[in-house]
């Protein structure tokens, strides 16, 4: 469509896939503990199991911005 990244629109990723850095520009992010995820999930599901009544039902893991050179600045309107 003739528009050039980043310079005409910014584009981000989620899960930062190994390829992310191989993309030409390099892409922008949001990069997930997906060791954490798996290791939480069977921490949950064996308290399930076990018939823990205190077991999580719900986790909120930190997430970061992995900031590459597919986006670029905001302009004011």
């Amino acid at each position: 469509m003739g528009y050039a990244v980043p310079d005409d629109v910014s584009i981000v990723g989620f899960d930062d896939i190994f390829l992310s850095e191989s993309f030409y520009p390099p892409l922008t992010t949001v990069s997930q503990p997906r060791g954490e995820i798996g290791r939480k999930a069977m921490e949950m599901l064996l308290a399930f199991l076990a018939g823990n009544d205190d077991a999580q039902s719900s986790v909120e893991l930190p997430t970061f911005l992995k900031i590459r050179a597919s986006t670029g600045l905001a302009l004011e309107k």
